[in-house]
């Protein structure tokens, strides 16, 4: 009698979306994050002049940080997408690390808040210890909006990667192409994020200074990110 070879996989299949959705923790963290964006929601509302005027020039991310109040909703809208985006990145396996393949998918969601919670916490530290020199030259507000600026652009792009996600999903789409689709949605908010810090830096600060600084204070803590999911 011949016995066939039996050839295991490297890593764990990804969990069928039915069984996602059938775990009571991830269900409970659909109604918290649908019951987040409702108390959010007359805040993003309020916001979305002022983000507009982020997108069409740079001024408007210092803008925001002049309205104390204003900074306020930003703040507590980001903190609400970002919980988002973590639920998404459980349910599409957006941060692919083989260490996540190693903890039960319940878990999932809160093991990408510490992820998510260690990058903002990267970028808050580098910008402390840069702040010594950026004070020099730069205000406040213009200080503040260089940080903050990543998120006045995510909370611009939010919206697209919510109705896209949810546009493959009505037309029963695989998680592959979704997966890519927020990915690059991701990409061009940093990008453009990116852009607009070097035109605020850029009005105090030669080429060189700008670039060093993104380098240092932008690019090191997604370098980071990206190092943990392919090294981790």
């Amino acid at each position: 009698m011949e016995f066939g070879v039996l050839h295991l996989p490297t890593s764990p299949a990804e969990l069928p979306s039915a069984m996602w959705n059938e775990l009571t923790v991830n269900r409970v963290l659909v109604v918290v994050a649908a019951v987040l964006a409702v108390l959010v929601l007359r805040d993003y509302v309020r916001l979305v002049p002022l983000l507009a005027g982020c997108l069409l020039r740079e001024r408007g991310n210092v803008e925001i940080e002049h309205s104390v109040s204003q900074a306020r909703n930003r703040n507590r809208c980001s903190m609400a997408g970002l919980f988002i985006l973590c639920l998404l990145g459980s349910r599409y396996n957006l941060y692919p690390a083989g260490f996540m393949q190693r903890i039960p998918v319940s878990w999932h969601t809160g093991v990408l808040a510490g992820v998510m919670a260690a990058f903002l916490l990267l970028r808050k530290m580098l910008s402390v210890l840069s702040d010594p020199l950026t004070r020099k030259k730069l205000d406040s507000e213009m200080r503040g909006a260089v940080h903050h600026a990543l998120y006045n652009y995510f909370l611009v792009m939010l919206p697209v990667i919510l109705v896209s996600t949810a546009l493959f999903w009505i037309f029963r789409a695989q998680d592959g192409p979704i997966r890519y689709s927020i990915w690059a949605e991701l990409i061009v908010c940093l990008v453009f994020a990116w852009f607009r810090t070097g035109q605020i830096l850029r009005s105090r600060y030669s080429v060189l200074q700008t670039f060093l600084y993104l380098c240092g204070l932008e690019l090191l803590p997604v370098a980071a990110l990206v190092a943990c999911a392919v090294f981790l």
